[in-house]
């Protein structure tokens, strides 16, 4: 493992230990550090704290929130959880943040409603929680296990495309994800699920889109006067979507179209017409480019920290810092396919059983013949998943693909690619509400599943640039 600039690598990030851990806290030791309860909390100079303290305790919250439905405050909010747990209220919140709730006897973890803020727990051992999982080891000097090294070793992890380990695991066997919809329990050093906590409701295209512009008036007053928004144009829907929400509500943009093979030639022209129709300012980046500098050099290497070892060093994030500016934040269109079914639009297979079912969506049908060690690291992850993330319990009749790609594949994959990105510029999801996945569920498959919904959501506020061709 190469060396890297710490506050770099785990740049938003925090740390959070019992008061009595012997930790050696050299690491971090640029990092301001803040008391509640009994708990030290070590956090990034660049990310934002708040602490609510109530008569039931008190609240630390970590990163960036805001209010996506109803006219509630967060503090507010925060006071009732620490008095009892108002799941209805906690829905309301978004953003990107880690959520501390301290008691008298208990220390409970949540995060947004994505996972956009990632968390790491010590499955073992003394406790402790991180934003970043290589964080969490080297301050307690946990050691990469072999077993998950081998993994990302083996061809059958690169036949896959995407980088990522399967269900909650790190590369160290005693730290794992906390997963979406599921809080952590310091007390119990266990996770426990809160929701969904009742049959999603049947939903009208109106009422969906409704929930759309909410969220969207409260997710650009949340920017806007504190960051310059950058998003990527692609032939695609889901940041397309974002986009036009965010035009809509005044919002200024900047755009970005990644070039090289990320940029297929028939989706050239259609980019071009894309920029043409919103005048913003635009610029074109290589992802792949080698610029010769320390700056690119440091980012780089920062970014394999920043994903726990698990994709290697990233040249997209290094290029991405040669053109981002000082408060700018990248809105990546994340949430776009939790809404749309994207494994039920693959009309992928389900029903042999959780661990089979799971299995099955990882591995991809790229991976035809898998070796014993990739099929039996998978399974054994998945496993322990399972039983971490709680689908044992009442799902409620939630289509558990819908379940497992936003709770998996986005709050393990997709928020570490904000990780990834942290080293350029500070990073979040597009489409991150609770309310506004729930309204999407309710909708019948025919009005779902697929780009339409997308496109639909886009032509509520510019119905031409709804009309570009889609092409990916």
């Amino acid at each position: 493992m190469s060396s890297f600039d710490v506050d770099l690598a785990y740049r938003f990030g925090f740390l959070a230990v019992g008061e009595s851990s012997n930790i050696d806290d050299k690491l971090v030791s640029g990092w301001v550090r803040v008391r509640a309860g009994s708990y030290n909390f070590y956090v990034h100079p660049e990310l934002p704290v708040k602490i609510v303290p109530s008569s039931g305790g008190v609240a630390v919250l970590l990163g960036d929130v805001f209010i996506c439905r109803g006219d509630s405050s967060v503090e507010a909010i925060l006071s009732k959880m620490l008095s009892e747990d108002l799941w209805d209220e906690f829905d309301n919140l978004s953003g990107r943040f880690a959520l501390f709730l301290i008691s008298a006897d208990d220390c409970r973890v949540f995060h947004d409603p994505f996972g956009s803020r990632t968390v790491y727990y010590r499955s073992a051992g003394e406790f402790g929680v991180s934003s970043h999982s290589s964080l969490l080891a080297s301050i307690f000097e946990d050691e990469v296990s072999s077993q998950a090294l081998e993994f990302i070793r083996a061809p059958e992890y690169k036949m896959r495309g995407t980088g990522y380990l399967p269900g909650d695991v790190t590369m160290y066997e005693s730290i794992n994800a906390l997963i979406p919809n599921n809080g952590y329990s310091q007390k119990t050093r266990k996770t426990f699920r809160y929701w969904p906590r009742a049959a999603v409701a049947c939903e009208s295209l109106q009422g969906f889109l409704d929930k759309c512009d909410d969220y969207f008036t409260n997710f650009a007053k949340s920017i806007n006067g504190r960051y310059n928004a950058v998003l990527g144009v692609t032939g695609g829907v889901d940041t397309r979507a974002v986009i036009a929400g965010l035009m809509a509500k005044s919002l200024p943009l900047k755009l970005v179209t990644w070039t090289g093979g990320r940029l297929p030639e028939n989706e050239v022209p259609v980019v071009q017409e894309m920029v043409s129709h919103l005048r913003q300012p635009h610029v074109y980046m290589d992802p792949g480019a080698k610029v010769t500098s320390e700056k690119f050099a440091s980012i780089r290497n920062a970014a394999n920290a920043a994903t726990g070892y698990c994709r290697g060093a990233s040249s997209l994030t290094a290029n991405m810092g040669e053109i981002v500016g000082q408060g700018d934040v990248f809105i990546r269109g994340y949430g776009g396919e939790i809404v749309r079914g994207f494994y039920n639009r693959h009309k992928s297979k389900v029903g042999l059983g959780l661990v089979e079912d799971f299995y099955s969506l990882y591995k991809t049908k790229r991976v035809v013949d898998p070796s014993s060690m990739f099929e039996n690291f998978c399974k054994t992850a998945i496993s322990g998943f399972i039983s971490r993330a709680n689908y044992n319990q009442d799902l409620f009749g939630l289509d558990i693909r819908d379940l497992y790609y936003w709770e998996q594949r986005m709050g393990v994959w997709g928020a570490n690619m904000h990780n990834e990105m942290d080293p350029a510029v500070y990073s979040i999801t597009g489409l991150n509400s609770r309310p506004l996945y729930e309204s999407a569920f309710g909708l019948t498959p025919e009005l779902r599943l697929g780009q339409k919904i997308m496109l639909d959501m886009t032509a509520l506020y510019d119905k031409k640039f709804s009309d570009i061709g889609v092409v990916s």
